[in-house]
C-alpha cells in the first residue's frame, strides 16, 4: 500500500482529530468548488495538503508535489494557496474542538486549585518589522495541556478577558495581565488570579483607600524577606466600579539574582530603562486574590515560578514546529498557517499522552511476518552496485518514496527487512 490515507500513522492522526472534523469541513464550506473536475472532495485530502504544507514548512509547489507522489490529489500550488486562504475558520474550529475534549478529563489540583498559566506569543511574516498575528494560550500546569487557544491579529493585546474560567482555578500571568478589568473578569467567574505587579497599570490601595507605592514598600525588606499585605485594586476611574480585594506579595531577591535581574532590564529596555524600573528588578512583586488559608505567600511564589512552563511551550513551538516562520503577510493565510500549526501541536500532545501500542505492534497492512533467522545471511553489496538498495524511507515503504520503490514483484526484500527488524525486536 502506498496511499497515505490507509497507513497506520495517518489513521492514528485522523483518530485523534475531533469526530466531526468532516462535518465541520462541510459546515465551513471548505469542500465547495465552482469547477466540476475539482480534485479535493473530502476533509482527509484537505487536511493532508494543509498538514504537509504547514507541518513540514514546505513551499506550496513542493507540498502539492509530495502529496501527489504519496497518492493524494494532484493539484496546482495556486489551488492550495486558495485553500489556505479559506481554511482559517475551519482549522480554528478544529482547535476549539480539541480543547473541548480535554475539558472532560478530571483536573489534578495543586494546593486545592487547578492552576492555569496564560500568556501570548507574537508572530511576524518574512519581511515584516512588527507583529502580524498573536496566539493567546491558557495551559494547565498539572499536566501541561492546552485548555484555551485563540489567534488574533497583531493589534490585539494580552487580556484575561479573552478566556473563560471556572471556580477553584488559579490563573497565573505576567505583567501584561495585571490590570483591573482583566482581573475583575476572572473574579466574576469565580476563579482567582496570581499576576506579576505592573506599577503602571495596576493601582493598589489599602483597605482604607490610601494609595500604596510598591517600590517604597519593597525597599523596607531585607534579603529573602517576603511581604504579605492585604490590598485592594480600584476598578474604574477612582474606584467607581468597586474594588477587588487581594494580597500584595513582595520578595527581595538575593544579591546575585538581583544583579542578573538589573542587567536583564538594562539589556531589554536600553535607554528607556528608568532608575525606578532598575531598582524594582531586585524584587518579585505579585498580586493574588487567593486567600491565605489556601495559599501562603511562599506557596504563591512557588506557583508563579511554574509560569516558565508556558515560555518553554512557546520555545518548543517555534524551534521544533516552525511557528515563527510565517509563509507570507496575508492575514487570511497567516491565520490558516498558525491554526494548522496549533492543530498539529495539539495532536502531537494528544498522541504523545496516549498509551503506547502493544509490542510487537499490530500490523495494519503489509505481508505476513517472515522468520528470516533460518535463512542464510547474504553478503552486503555496495550501495552503488546493488539494484535493490533502498533508502530509509523505502525500507519502511514510505508513501513519499513510492516513485523510487521497486515494483511489487521485485520488492519482497523490503518487507523481509522489516520482518527481520521485528524479529530482532522480539
Amino acid at each position: 500500500m502506498t496511499d497515505l490515507d490507509v497507513t497506520r500513522d495517518w489513521r492514528m492522526l485522523l483518530s485523534a482529530l475531533p469526530a466531526d472534523y468532516e462535518t465541520l469541513a462541510v459546515e465551513y464550506r471548505q469542500l465547495e468548488t465552482q469547477y466540476p473536475d475539482a480534485k479535493v472532495h473530502c476533509a482527509d485530502d484537505l487536511l493532508r495538503l494543509i498538514f504537509v504544507h504547514a507541518g513540514a514548512d514546505l513551499p506550496l509547489r513542493q507540498a502539492v508535489a509530495v502529496v501527489a507522489a504519496a497518492g493524494g490529489p494532484s493539484i496546482s500550488p495556486n489551488v492550495l494557496h486558495k485553500k489556505m486562504r479559506k481554511a482559517g475558520p475551519y482549522l480554528g474550529a478544529l482547535v476549539a474542538r480539541m480543547q473541548e475534549g480535554e475539558r472532560e478529563a478530571a483536573p489534578e489540583l495543586w494546593a486545592g486549585y487547578e492552576m492555569l498559566c496564560v500568556d501570548a506569543t507574537a508572530f511576524a511574516g518574512r519581511t515584516a518589522t512588527g507583529t502580524d498575528a498573536r496566539a493567546h494560550v491558557a495551559m494547565r500546569l498539572s499536566d501541561l495541556t492546552i485548555r484555551s487557544l485563540y489567534v488574533t491579529d497583531g493589534l490585539s493585546g494580552e487580556s484575561l478577558k479573552r478566556f473563560c474560567f471556572a471556580p477553584n482555578q488559579l490563573v497565573i500571568g505576567d505583567r501584561g495581565y495585571a490590570n483591573p478589568p482583566g482581573i475583575q473578569s476572572v473574579v466574576d467567574q469565580g476563579a482567582d488570579v496570581l499576576v506579576r505587579v505592573n506599577r503602571g497599570s495596576l493601582p493598589l490601595v489599602t483597605p482604607g483607600g490610601e494609595a500604596i507605592d510598591v517600590l517604597v514598600a519593597a525597599r523596607k525588606l531585607e534579603v529573602d524577606d517576603v511581604l504579605d499585605r492585604d490590598v485592594c485594586v480600584p476598578v474604574g476611574r477612582g474606584g467607581e466600579l468597586g474594588q477587588i480585594k487581594g494580597r500584595l506579595l513582595i520578595h527581595r531577591l538575593p544579591p546575585e539574582l538581583a544583579q542578573k535581574a538589573r542587567e536583564w532590564v538594562r539589556r531589554e529596555q536600553g535607554r528607556h530603562a528608568t532608575a525606578e524600573t532598575i531598582a524594582m528588578a531586585e524584587y518579585v512583586a505579585l498580586f493574588t486574590t487567593a486567600p491565605r488559608r489556601r495559599l501562603t505567600a511562599f506557596r504563591c511564589l512557588d506557583a508563579y515560578r511554574l509560569r516558565w512552563q508556558i515560555e518553554l511551550l512557546f520555545k518548543r513551538w517555534k524551534s521544533l514546529c516552525g511557528f515563527d516562520r510565517l509563509p507570507n503577510e496575508r492575514p487570511d493565510t497567516i491565520e490558516s498557517w498558525i491554526c494548522a500549526k496549533m492543530l498539529l501541536a495539539l495532536l502531537m500532545d494528544k498522541l504523545g499522552a496516549s498509551a503506547t501500542e502493544p509490542s510487537p505492534p499490530v500490523r495494519l497492512v503489509g505481508p505476513p511476518r517472515i522468520d528470516l533467522r533460518r535463512r542464510p545471511r547474504k553478503p552486503r553489496a555496495a550501495a552503488s552496485d546493488s539494484p535493490t538498495c533502498t533508502s530509509a524511507l523505502e525500507d519502511h515503504i514510505h508513501p513519499v518514496a513510492a516513485h523510487r520503490c521497486l515494483d511489487s514483484a521485485a520488492a519482497p526484500h523490503i518487507h523481509d527487512r522489516q520482518a527481520a527488524a521485528d524479529c530482532r525486536a522480539d
